[in-house]
């Protein structure tokens, strides 16, 4: 169960009051969506660019809220008895609230970032952690200043550590998280050629990412990336300890020897120390034991064991829809990719199956990569021809900029029938179905709004699952 603040708590916390005769309501959760609201449920009425919370008060006070927050004092009356407290900025309340329970929760907090890997990076860092403490995460993508603030209401006081991810798209917004979430640990994964609609450079993205490490407290701990140039620099902004991890560049934490088993895993070194542990992944390429080792280098920093950590490893699944492989009937295997794409994250993957044997075709469909700006035709036009490159039999281009992934694959040699274009995801799943054989292996992978998981949806229609 969440912390529970009663309603005088909550107003102090956000700078308002409450009337005193409801001071003692003590809200069992926190929602800012009355469709997911549950009895109990504090509403905090948030004023978006393309909703207004205050409309839906009538509805979330049928559904039972117990306390309600807004900003708009005409709307006081759609309460119908229901406590309210009054604020100028209702976001702004939302993070003043979290950073509150955060502060009150007191134990130590995991700020995790980078342009890739991160979501993979804060599960796994969460699972090893789990075995020696009762870990808090936040859940899928609630990792900007809706859904980070929202996370850190859910705090228990038997939580011991927290993991949290961190997420940006311009300027200043990891500052403002890690001034709510107050990080003590800070882990930077990498700087990538993402989100460069809002940022007019990689140093930009570099910049806005260092944001987590500026903000950590002298007494805290950051984990560095020594393998990304721009990522090692950080330390020159931080005067507490950094702990380094990499596998092309020596490190506090070094990985060397990966011996990739195809969809079975891999296995690997970490040297640390002047000592050597031999550990094994059951997550897919060597891409995904580079987002196994900061989570490494934190759970033995942590006080972990190598052992303990090694068994650990041994039982991490895939997320939906991040390189989980789907084992169909008739041989059919799909990689399922399909929850977000990027171009450093795409060709990794490409690569992964070109080394894949004991498969009769292998299969692309590529979803636009959304939010990569100026560049974003060059970089679908270098997928398509390192795909055709790398010798994908077929390759499916699926919305948008995609365009440009099929005609690079058409100028280096492919006709009409192998590298095609199409508006949506629905559309090119019910091209591919009929024409999947026995013994192919597809790689599905796409921007989140392209839902190029539509795609899979479609083959289990008509191929069941293998046992």
């Amino acid at each position: 169960m969440v912390m529970r603040l009663p309603a005088d708590e909550i107003a102090r916390a956000v700078g308002s009051s409450i009337d005193p005769s409801c001071r003692e309501t003590s809200p069992s959760g926190y929602s800012i969506d009355s469709r997911t609201l549950q009895a109990g449920d504090c509403f905090v009425a948030i004023q978006g660019p393309r909703f207004d919370g205050h409309q839906f008060i009538p509805e979330a006070v049928r559904k039972g809220a117990s306390l309600l927050i807004l900003s708009r004092k005409e709307t006081v009356g759609s309460a119908t008895g229901t406590p309210c407290i009054l604020v100028e900025d209702t976001l702004q309340a939302l993070q003043q609230l979290a950073g509150w329970v955060r502060r009150r929760w007191g134990k130590p907090l995991v700020g995790i970032t980078g342009s890739v890997g991160k979501t993979t990076t804060k599960d796994i860092a969460s699972h090893l952690l789990a075995g020696r403490f009762k870990v808090f995460r936040n859940r899928r993508n609630f990792n900007n200043h809706y859904g980070l603030p929202l996370s850190l209401l859910q705090l228990e006081s038997e939580h011991q550590i927290a993991v949290m991810e961190l997420g940006m798209s311009a300027p200043g917004e990891i500052a403002r998280l890690s001034c709510i979430a107050r990080p003590d640990v800070g882990v930077v994964t990498n700087v990538r050629p993402v989100h460069l609609e809002f940022f007019s450079s990689l140093g930009g993205i570099a910049r806005a990412k260092r944001e987590l490490i500026e903000h950590l407290p002298v007494r805290g701990v950051a984990f560095l990336n020594n393998d990304d140039a721009r990522v090692r620099k950080f330390s020159r902004h931080f005067a507490g300890e950094v702990v380094t991890f990499g596998m092309e560049r020596p490190a506090g934490f070094h990985v060397d020897r990966i011996s990739c088993r195809g969809l079975g895993g891999c296995e690997f070194r970490v040297r640390h120390r002047g000592r050597s542990h031999r550990l094994t992944s059951p997550l897919l390429g060597a891409h995904n034991v580079s987002n196994c080792l900061p989570g490494i280098a934190l759970a033995h920093r942590m006080g972990m064991s190598f052992r303990a950590i090694a068994g650990r490893l041994l039982g991490l699944e895939p997320g939906q829809g991040r390189g989980q492989p789907l084992f169909f009937e008739q041989g059919i295997c799909v990689v399922d990719d399909s929850y977000n794409s990027n171009p450093a994250a795409l060709m990794t993957m490409m690569r992964l199956l070109k080394g894949i044997s004991g498969y009769r075709r292998k299969i692309l469909v590529a979803g636009e990569m959304l939010e990569l700006g100026a560049d974003a035709a060059r970089f679908h036009q270098a997928c398509g021809k390192a795909a055709a490159g790398w010798g994908f039999d077929l390759i499916l281009g699926v919305q948008g900029l995609a365009d440009r992934v099929v005609t690079s694959a058409r100028a280096a040699g492919y006709d009409s029938s192998r590298s095609v274009f199409f508006d949506d995801a629905a559309e090119a799943g019910e091209w591919l179905v009929p024409r999947i054989r026995p013994g192919d292996l597809v790689l599905v992978k796409g921007s989140r709004g392209v839902r190029t998981e539509a795609v899979i949806e479609r083959l289990k229609e008509d191929v069941a699952l293998s046992a």
